[in-house]
């Protein structure tokens, strides 16, 4: 019997198991979250926001360590940031109590929490369901 000999230089390459015909959704960014928070000041480097809507209780947050979507209307901020330095000034996905405030602004509110869900679920990875299947045709 004859036996095969194994070469050092050779690599076996391995394919990735795919459930049900469909590629995996791998998170993007993990460690990330999408906060709706409420700017009560601002000076060159720095923000003072709260996700509760209560100014005593707002923290300074660094410029450097968030990333703000534009444009913030009325005060209303969607800040993204790491999770350990939301954790670190005590900043959650709270809820934010809409009587603080008028009309116009909770408008603004209801999009900001609904546009910071939408990036939370993006960052764990999670897709809307659609009732189309990935494999069929679109013109049939």
């Amino acid at each position: 019997m004859r036996t095969i000999a194994h070469f050092t230089n050779s690599v076996a390459a391995s394919v990735a198991p795919r459930g049900f015909g469909r590629r995996a959704v791998v998170p993007t960014s993990p460690g990330m979250t999408a906060l709706v928070l409420v700017r009560h000041g601002q000076t060159a480097k720095a923000i003072l926001v709260s996700d509760c809507g209560i100014a005593a209780k707002a923290v300074w947050v660094p410029k450097a360590m968030v990333t703000i979507e534009v444009p913030s209307e009325r005060g209303i901020l969607i800040a993204t940031m790491s999770k350990s330095f939301a954790e670190a000034k005590n900043l959650h996905p709270r809820f934010i109590d809409p009587t603080l405030f008028n009309q116009a602004t909770r408008e603004v509110l209801d999009r900001a929490v609904a546009r910071a869900a939408t990036k939370r679920n993006f960052y764990r990875g999670h897709r809307s369901p659609h009732a189309r299947h990935d494999s069929q045709n679109l013109f049939t």
